[in-house]
């Protein structure tokens, strides 16, 4: 093997042209807030065209919306719902109308 300028790199490089203050990048806080899901609505296909597909749980008093969820989500939310209600429910991880994560549980 030679040693080559020409090889790529995959560690960083300095930016000899960005000042100092613009390379530093501060993360910002988000809010995420808790609930419980009591409604669902699955997309079976995008609407409108050309979006994501989505799974909207009804959380806190209004409708918050994962895209493109896995098939295994979408069978645990549909059955926490239709099948085991009684006995399964949803918790919901969301920052504004975005979902983060959920869990299906039992009660």
């Amino acid at each position: 093997m030679t040693d080559s300028s020409s090889e790529s790199v995959t560690s960083p490089k300095e930016s000899p042209d960005v000042p100092e203050d613009q390379k530093i990048v501060e993360p910002q806080p988000v809010a995420v807030e808790t609930g419980l899901a009591i409604r669902f609505w699955l997309e079976l296909m995008s609407y409108p065209p050309g979006s994501a597909r989505s799974l909207w749980l009804f959380v806190n008093d209004d409708w918050r919306y994962l895209d493109n969820p896995d098939l295994g989500t979408q069978v645990s939310v549909q059955n926490a719902f239709c099948g085991c209600s009684d006995r399964l429910e949803v918790l919901v991880w969301y920052s504004g109308d975005v979902i983060q994560g959920l869990l299906v549980k039992t009660r």
